[in-house]
């Protein structure tokens, strides 16, 4: 039941509702932007629009199962923040999933009031909550998160000169009560790194149920994700992504992999013993190097058995054609049974000598040898010379494994997948 207000009237939203009979129902609100935020007329008009139905979709709150609200593309109308005051606080004791969506070009969309729906009080059965493109005033201060589940946290801070509370505070705050998270999912600027730099060493908040993490960094440099990894203590940790902008870091902000955030500094021993899938994109990419201690990658995470590398696939094959030369250094990712690349399209396979080498190695010391799975997104021009690349590809892998296959001219043939040692997955799509 999707509510634009302007286009829809309070009868027709009214019919609906009643149609719906006592079903649960996933209410989509949509905040347009005024199409002259400026004149008084179309604001009254877009305000009166919303203060007319709002009461209707209030009355069917125990009936909610999702709420998802949209704010338009650089609506800085103070639409969204009457939105979210006038909705109030019905209870809606079935709702599941909130999600809050602030398109944007850059700007956040400011909020002077939390959205105070959010609690146990109104919404006990609440599980998903996403959060993107608003400050972080939308969060109560006294939120009790401990029914949430799943949460995506994605352009929250803004920033200012004279912040009025420690952002990171902020953060750790709202995870302390949120300790039933099984997925997280963190994007950039939810707290401003200069306030992790403190010598007050706090204690990480334990999240005894989390097993995926996500980090999507954007523009964010390295001590963001080591300040994120440093707040969170996750014990039962399944799966963590980290997705970069490493071509954008200089050298004096490269990534260390040896921190504290990877090893605690007591005993060395790794932080996520637990973690068995690793996605880590353009981490790796700065004309700097890759960063420091990088052998660190996978003594950090010494159970992974799936990885998911992009671009940064060349340089942990070197790392790890390097560690497997010397026979006094214990085999890294010993229980490594997956290695997923994933390449856009006009790319060139320029990893392939680091990669079978390190293949070649596996397999001479008596590991089981991975799974190679290959995802490359072709375009439709220059198809025929992509797929080139692929049998050229399939030949080398095939060489360094002793692993033989059918004719390799089923990959231009087919352009898909094959069953083998290495499965080519390849995607043709037009942009």
């Amino acid at each position: 039941m999707m509510t634009k207000f302007g286009d829809l009237a309070r009868e027709h939203l009214e019919r609906n509702v009643a149609r719906s009979g006592n079903a649960l129902v996933d209410v989509v609100i949509y905040v347009a932007r005024p199409p002259d935020p400026w004149g008084q007329a179309a604001w009254t008009l877009a305000f009166d629009g919303a203060k007319a139905c709002l009461p209707v979709l209030r009355k069917c709150s125990h009936r909610w199962r999702s709420l998802k609200i949209i704010n338009e593309k650089d609506n800085h109308s103070g639409l969204l923040g009457f939105v979210l005051s006038e909705l109030g606080l019905p209870h809606a004791p079935a709702l599941n999933e909130v999600e809050i969506i602030c398109h944007s070009s850059g700007w956040i969309t400011s909020l002077n009031e939390s959205f105070r729906f959010l609690s146990t009080t109104y919404t006990p059965s609440l599980k998903m909550l996403k959060l993107e493109g608003c400050d972080s005033n939308i969060l109560p201060e006294q939120f009790d998160a401990s029914s949430l589940r799943h949460v995506s946290l994605n352009f929250l801070r803004q920033f200012s000169h004279t912040p009025l509370s420690n952002s990171l505070d902020v953060f750790r705050s709202f995870l302390s009560c949120a300790r039933n998270l099984v997925s997280l999912e963190v994007h950039r600027r939810v707290f401003f790194v200069e306030h992790a730099k403190t010598d007050n060493e706090l204690d990480p908040i334990i999240l005894p149920a989390l097993r995926t993490l996500r980090i999507i960094m954007g523009a964010e440099k390295p001590a963001y994700l080591s300040s994120i990894l440093g707040t969170i203590a996750a014990p039962n940790l399944h799966h963590l992504s980290v997705h970069g902008n490493s071509l954008t870091w200089e050298e004096d902000s490269l990534i260390d992999f040896s921190s504290p955030a990877f090893f605690p500094p007591q005993d060395e021993a790794p932080k996520f013993p637990t973690v068995c899938k690793l996605t880590m994109k353009n981490m790796l990419q700065s004309i700097y190097g890759p960063g420091q201690d990088m052998r660190s990658i996978f003594t950090a995470l010494p159970h992974v058995t799936e990885v998911i590398l992009d671009h940064d696939v060349r340089e942990i094959a070197d790392s790890l054609v390097l560690e497997s030369y010397d026979q006094k250094v214990p085999p890294l990712w010993p229980r490594l049974q997956q290695l997923t690349i994933e390449m856009p399209p006009m790319t060139k396979f320029h990893y392939l000598p680091q990669l079978s080498e390190w293949l070649r190695l596996r397999r001479a010391s008596g590991l089981p040898m991975p799974a190679v799975v290959i995802r490359y997104g072709l375009q439709q021009a220059g198809v025929k010379e992509d797929a080139r690349d692929l049998m050229g590809y399939r030949k080398l892998v095939n060489d360094a494994t002793g692993y033989r296959t059918f004719d390799t001219r089923e990959v231009v043939k087919q352009l898909g997948k094959l069953g083998a040692l290495v499965d080519l997955r390849v995607d043709s799509w037009i942009e």
